[in-house]
């Protein structure tokens, strides 16, 4: 039963994660087309996002593939939840802070100068964020590496051993 709930789990936070992050990318987009330029501390999300993306896209098939073992979904929740925490912090701060086409002259003014006082905030943010996508890149490169075994084939059957 805690396997199903841990799936469930995973397949939902991942959604979710997937989702914000589409709206932090789809906003600073946005904020570029409308010919300005974005500030040094949104910059690299508009690379660094999508590729976030592509991880759990990825994590996410392995799952319904059912290549990830009920022991590590314990510890890619954890690291999924602490994106999607990172995540929603960094919504809530470019929400507040980077100026929309449809504001006024005054709000965009006070976002501006709003913005200046969050980059410390944004730092810390994305450092942290830094270490669950590195923690999400070292388990992907690591089940990439392991070789997929058909059930029931055996060591010597797998390498062609014959110890005479």
């Amino acid at each position: 039963m805690a396997e199903i709930v841990a799936t469930i789990s995973l397949v939902a936070n991942i959604a979710q994660l997937l989702d914000e992050c589409s709206k932090i990318v789809h906003r600073l987009h946005e904020f570029q087309r409308c010919g300005r330029e974005t500030p040094k501390t949104y910059r690299n999300f508009t690379a660094e996002l999508p590729l976030l993306q592509e991880a759990l896209r990825l994590i996410k098939e392995a799952e319904d593939a059912g290549f990830i073992a009920d022991g590590q979904k314990t510890g890619l929740l954890s690291a999924i939840d602490g994106c999607q925490e990172q995540i929603q912090g960094l919504d809530i701060i470019i929400t507040k802070t980077l100026p929309s086409s449809d504001d006024s002259t005054r709000t965009k003014v006070k976002k501006t100068i709003a913005s200046l006082c969050q980059d410390a905030k944004v730092k810390h943010l994305t450092n942290i964020l830094h270490g669950y996508i590195w923690t999400l890149t070292f388990y992907l490169a690591a089940e990439k590496a392991r070789p997929r075994v058909p059930p029931g084939t055996s060591f010597r059957t797998l390498y062609g051993w014959n110890p005479c």
